[in-house]
């Protein structure tokens, strides 16, 4: 499968209740924020990607959190995200909230799924399978 490369035009951060006006189903209480990120291809497709999670005060966010659910796969998500694209090596210091905007301007890559465009995010193989 050939990727695609893209740019990176927005990423931000979301409440989910700015983003909804009720939590849709599957999402879980421990799900309270939104990574949105939006990129362009050279020839001008949109794509773009939305990480669920919870902002811990400091501007963190916890990877692993007990059960073995969505949740927890969409955490998982979101890590492999920030590693694989280069923004940290350690998610449990992150900063989110405050260093995404980094992630602007910088190419990621793109791939086709189903006839649609999606961000590239390398599966995560947790020790639990």
């Amino acid at each position: 499968m050939d990727s695609i490369k893209a740019v990176v035009e927005e990423a931000e951060v979301h409440k989910i209740s700015e983003i909804f006006r009720r939590k849709p189903p599957g999402l879980r209480f421990n799900e309270t924020d939104a990574l949105i990120v939006k990129a362009r291809t050279a020839d001008g497709r949109d794509v773009g990607a939305t990480f669920y999670f919870s902002l811990k005060p400091d501007g963190t966010f916890e990877e692993e959190i007990l059960g073995k659910d969505a949740a927890k796969a969409r955490r998982h998500r979101l890590a492999s995200f920030l590693r694989y694209y280069r923004l940290t090596d350690d998610v449990s210091k992150y900063k989110l909230k405050d260093k995404i905007r980094e992630l602007k301007g910088r190419d990621i890559e793109v791939v086709p799924v189903r006839g649609e465009l999606a961000i590239y995010i390398p599966q995560v193989i947790s020790d639990d399978q």
